[in-house]
C-alpha cells in the first residue's frame, strides 16, 4: 500500500511540525540613546528630551557616523618644509676666472695662472721639462719627491697598474694623468734652464728658471675637482729642495718597509 507523503497526520501529536514565530528586527536607535544605554557609561540614562542628533552631534567631542576624520599631516610635507642642506657647489662655481692652459705662452709674474680643461687634465702625461725635482701629495696626505739625479724622499704614490704616479724619467718631471683624482697637488723645482709644460694634445707653456730680481721659479700645480690649476711661484735662488718643501708645506712621509708587509 502506498503511503501519502503529502497529508499531514494527525494521528500523532508529537510529531506535528510546529512553526517557530518570525523575530522582528531590533529598530535603529540614535546614536545618543545608544552612548546613554552603554553599559561601558555607567547606568542607563535616556538621553534629555528637546535635544536633537544633530545637537548632540556638534556638542559631542566623540566618534560620529557621517562625519569624516581630519587629515592627518603628512610627514612627507612637514619633511619638504623644513629646510634641508644645500647641495654641494659645483666645480665651475669653485674655480675664479683664469686663462685656459695653451692660451699663455710664457708664466711669470705678470702671467702666473692658468688652468687645464678637462680633456688635458685626464689624458696621457704631463711631462715637465727642465726641473730638478719633483714633489708630490696624494688624498691620504702622502707625500713623496724625486731629484733629477736619483735620490728619492718620502713614499711614492703608486698606481693601480702598480706604477709610481709621479717622479722623473729621462732627465723630465712626469705625471700620470689616467690617475689624477689621486694626486691632491705637484710641486716642480726649476734647474737652470727654462722648464716647459705640455700635455698630449699639443698645448704648452714655459717659464724661466728664474725670474728678473733673480729669484727660482717653481710650478705649483693644484686638483680642484677634476681639473689641475698651475701656478707660477718664486723662492730664493740658494733654497734647497727640503727648504722650498717647507715652504709649500710638504712634509715627507717615512716609507713603510715592504718586506714587513709582505710577511
Amino acid at each position: 500500500m502506498a503511503l501519502d507523503r503529502t497529508s499531514l497526520r494527525t494521528d500523532i501529536g508529537y510529531l506535528s511540525r510546529r512553526r517557530k514565530a518570525a523575530t522582528q528586527p531590533e529598530p535603529l536607535r540614535p546614536a545618543a540613546q545608544i552612548a546613554a544605554t552603554s553599559p561601558e557609561l555607567g547606568t542607563s540614562r535616556p538621553s534629555p528630551s528637546g535635544l536633537t542628533l544633530g545637537a548632540n552631534r556638534a556638542r559631542s567631542g566623540g566618534l560620529t557616523l557621517d562625519a569624516r576624520p581630519a587629515p592627518a599631516p603628512s610627514a612627507k610635507a612637514s619633511v619638504a618644509s623644513e629646510p634641508g642642506p644645500r647641495p654641494a657647489p659645483h666645480t665651475s662655481e669653485r674655480l675664479f676666472p683664469a686663462p685656459d692652459f695653451g692660451s699663455v705662452r710664457e708664466l711669470g709674474e705678470a702671467n702666473p695662472v692658468v688652468r687645464l680643461n678637462a680633456r688635458q687634465s685626464a689624458i696621457g702625461s704631463l711631462l715637465v721639462t727642465g726641473v730638478r725635482s719633483v714633489a708630490w701629495e696624494d688624498q691620504q696626505l702622502t707625500t713623496g719627491a724625486h731629484h733629477v739625479e736619483g735620490h728619492k724622499a718620502g713614499t711614492a704614490i703608486l698606481t693601480p697598474g702598480n706604477r709610481p704616479l709621479a717622479g722623473m724619467q729621462d732627465g723630465a718631471g712626469i705625471v700620470s694623468l689616467r690617475h689624477v683624482r689621486l694626486v691632491r697637488r705637484l710641486l716642480f723645482v726649476a734647474g737652470e734652464t727654462p722648464m716647459t709644460i705640455g700635455v698630449f694634445d699639443g698645448a704648452a707653456a714655459a717659464i724661466s728658471p728664474r725670474n728678473d730680481a733673480g729669484l727660482r721659479s717653481v710650478l705649483y700645480f693644484a686638483r680642484v675637482g677634476a681639473l689641475l690649476e698651475l701656478r707660477a711661484e718664486f723662492v730664493a735662488a740658494d733654497a734647497s729642495d727640503a727648504a722650498i718643501w717647507a715652504i709649500f708645506g710638504f712634509n715627507m712621509t717615512i716609507p713603510l718597509d715592504q718586506r714587513v708587509l709582505l710577511r
